[in-house]
């Protein structure tokens, strides 16, 4: 079974790149072998820059839009695979969870709660216990 890590660095309102990945996630993960097994495993999905955008629980797509925020959250709840947006590039863009809302004082919490804060040594960790990193 070969395993995979993303890694995810553009803004989801302004490239396709978050719909590539998903696509290749799903078609990775519905590969079977004869006795029905994965062939292939998502580890977890990193997402660094303005990529971690897609994390902020208060965004609305356009009426008539799929919500890249939906695609991402039904495939961790799906296929159990981790979503982690990087710490300091969150905070920066004003998105955080209920920990760094305290420690900072800021007003709301707006990371959505499929979606835990990581930093770039949990990346590290990632880069070398999965078989490949791709980048999107």
């Amino acid at each position: 079974m070969a395993s995979f890590t993303l890694l995810i660095t553009s803004s989801p309102f302004k490239s396709t790149q978050h719909e590539a990945a998903l696509r290749f996630a799903r078609a990775a993960l519905s590969q079977k072998n004869e006795a029905n097994d994965s062939l292939h495993c998502i580890k977890r999905v990193f997402f660094y820059g303005d990529a971690v955008l897609v994390a902020n629980v208060a965004q609305q797509s356009p009426q008539g839009q799929q919500s890249t925020l939906a695609g991402w959250l039904e495939l961790a709840k799906t296929h159990q695979v981790a979503l982690h947006a990087c710490i300091a590039n969150s905070l920066r863009r004003g998105i955080a969870d209920e920990s760094e809302r305290s420690r900072y004082d800021l007003e709301a919490a707006v990371l959505h709660p499929t979606f835990q804060l990581m930093g770039l040594g949990e990346m590290t960790e990632a880069y070398s216990d999965s078989d490949r990193l791709i980048q999107f």
